[in-house]
């Protein structure tokens, strides 16, 4: 290497380097139907929740409080799981409006809300039931 060559690197060191621009990663196809899917179901869910709120008393099915008078997703207790019992998703007796501090013991461990354990035993056995219609 000669002088010539070693002062050219120096002085590109010295220069500053251009910055990269961050570029936005692209959604799939198949993240974007996911993401389609999910939105529709939230729609739909809503719609279903309006439904069962304005055909309740507005009050916990547990301990009988009184609930807000605007429904939110955490009022409704689905007595068999979405992820696992996906078809009762939208089935009216599969859910149960509860208060925070009841849902949180229904989710926690359902023995200390024997209510709560007594209507999915009765759920789990009408189920077939719900299938038919």
């Amino acid at each position: 290497m000669s002088i010539e060559n070693i002062r050219k690197l120096k002085q590109e060191a010295l220069e500053p380097k251009p910055k990269k621009k961050y570029v936005i990663p692209k959604v799939s196809k198949k993240r974007q139907k996911k993401l389609e899917e999910q939105k529709d179901l939230a729609k739909l869910d809503e719609v279903f929740y309006k439904e069962v709120w304005a055909a309740s008393k507005n009050e916990c099915q547990n301990c009988n409080c009184k609930l807000p008078r605007t429904p939110y997703n955490w009022m409704f207790h689905h007595l068999l799981e979405k992820r696992n019992y996906p078809q009762f998703r939208h089935v009216p007796e599969n859910i149960m409006i509860l208060c925070l501090t009841c849902h949180s013991k229904a989710e926690t461990n359902i023995d200390f809300a024997p209510k709560i354990k007594q209507r999915r035993i009765e759920a789990e056995q009408n189920s077939s039931k719900w299938e038919l219609s």
